[in-house]
């Protein structure tokens, strides 16, 4: 298949990886694959990416960038203002940058979703961003001071792995999206969860197991 001149070779493997990537998982899409599904020729991922990795880091950047932003915008108000902030405002910096991507761009933000759904299970190290990371962190410290420091990343690790998986599945509209009533319950769950574990986590309870 021949290429258009007109046509961003380099984005048509970005939409193409992020398709193949989220239906089938990075492990089970080739590079052959990425390439034919872009209509490109054989070399052209490791012209434009250098490799099947470098082409998986460009493609968590399409929307990674933008929702990382808004994830430690939200944290850092959170950790300004502790006394204001809830449970639920913790599940909400997470959940508030990934509807307005699935709002702002259904197709590809539902695909990026779903393979950063797959890779907080099998890769999880892989789209972790440090500096965003040690804000939401931070901010779960603020709400939670008497929290073990230790009980904080996998509590909040497990609320981004649920919040993700569950966005991604087929809701109870007409068209299979999650509804307003889904993603409330779904918030509501997660807050409820988020807060028992991280109530009942003090330093000297967890000492004395």
């Amino acid at each position: 298949m021949a290429q258009r001149p007109d046509v961003d070779g380099r984005q048509l493997l970005l939409d193409a990886a992020l398709k193949l990537f989220a239906q089938e998982g990075v492990e089970g899409v080739s590079i052959r694959a990425v390439n034919r599904e872009a209509g490109v020729g054989p070399a052209s991922v490791h012209y434009h990416f250098g490799s099947k990795d470098g082409l998986l880091d460009e493609v968590l950047l399409v929307h990674g960038k933008d929702v990382r932003t808004k994830i430690a915008e939200r944290a850092k108000r959170l950790i300004a203002e502790p006394d204001a902030g809830s449970p639920r405002d913790l599940v909400e910096m997470y959940a508030q940058p990934y509807l307005e991507l699935l709002a702002e761009h259904p197709r590809s933000g539902a695909e990026w979703l779903r393979l950063v759904g797959r890779l907080t299970q099998s890769d999880p190290d892989r789209i972790s961003d440090r500096a965003t990371t040690r804000l939401t962190q931070q901010a779960a410290a603020a709400i939670y001071p008497d929290a073990a420091a230790e009980a904080i990343a996998p509590v909040m690790r497990m609320c981004v792995q649920v919040l993700v998986t569950q966005l991604t599945r087929p809701g109870s509209s007409r068209r299979g999206k999650p509804t307003l009533d889904d993603v409330e319950l779904l918030v509501d769950f997660l807050a409820g969860g988020l807060d028992s574990a991280l109530s009942s986590s003090e330093p000297s309870a967890s000492k004395a197991v």
